[in-house]
């Protein structure tokens, strides 16, 4: 099985770097590294299985708990690849936030 590109949008990349300084500030160095590893991991698995996060509805969107977070993202039709659309807080509103997105 080939692993499939993982793609980010600009947006993502801002809330990723919120998220690690959250944990920073929050818990410190250790902390954030630990959730930039778990990052990592969740790129590669996400890479190797693209329908293992939940799916939101029928949107066509998936997510999965990454830490404190929660990541929101698609496979693209036309290439297949994953593509990391938005990084929200656990207890925000996400699913409401989502629309659009897809």
């Amino acid at each position: 099985m080939s692993a499939h590109e993982v793609l980010t949008t600009e947006r993502f990349e801002r809330d990723l770097e919120d998220a690690a300084r959250y944990y920073l500030e929050q818990s410190g160095p250790l902390s954030a590294g630990r959730f930039l590893d778990d990052y990592d991991s969740f790129v590669s698995l996400v890479a190797a299985f693209p329908g293992h996060g939940s799916p939101i509805g029928d949107s066509g969107l998936r997510w999965r708990k990454l830490g404190v977070f929660v990541a929101v993202y698609c496979e693209r039709e036309e290439d297949g690849a994953i593509l990391l659309l938005r990084l929200y807080h656990i207890s925000s509103n996400w699913k409401h936030r989502i629309e659009g997105l897809g």
